[in-house]
């Protein structure tokens, strides 16, 4: 028998609200569009995944973002565009686009040898949107809480 969750529609709606937060502060606070606020998301998870120590706290994952060293660091586990398109079930068109808008704002690096970077400006570009997000996170969770479906969805199975 499936777990269910008493108060569903509620769950939704704080979801939904979370979604579309994200979707309006990509646009207003970093000045992209939802698709290209998800590819450099995946570039962000892909760095995170194979650069950072587990566990890093919020100053040192920006400071491993700013170092010099993250060229010759990202090339061991380098992404693609063709990979990035693979992980996104986007067309290699598209991303590809996608990423000449985000070298046009310079917040990422692309070249053959090393792949998809992000670059330096980014944490100027992204901090302030990763603070807002994580405190629209944060609502969200604490809405869960309120209404006694936190727990529900963290042992829901399907």
């Amino acid at each position: 028998m499936k777990k269910k969750i008493d108060a569903y529609g509620e769950t939704l709606f704080h979801l939904m609200h979370f979604r579309n937060r994200q979707f309006i502060d990509s646009q207003s606070m970093i000045g992209i569009d939802y698709e290209t606020f998800m590819i450099m998301s995946c570039i962000g998870s892909h760095y995170i995944k194979h650069n950072t120590k587990e566990g890093s706290n919020w100053d040192s994952l920006w400071e491993q973002t700013r170092s010099k060293k993250i060229d010759k660091l990202y090339t061991e586990k380098k992404l693609t565009i063709f990979a990035l398109a693979n992980i996104m079930k986007l067309p290699k068109e598209t991303v590809r686009r996608k990423i000449g808008i985000l070298r046009k704002k310079k917040l990422i690096n692309y070249s053959r040898k090393d792949g998809l970077l992000p670059t330096d400006k980014i944490e100027e570009a992204i901090k302030p949107f990763a603070i807002k997000e994580l405190n629209e996170l944060s609502l969200f969770l604490k809405a869960l809480k309120k209404h006694n479906t936190l727990n529900q969805l963290l042992e829901f199975k399907d």
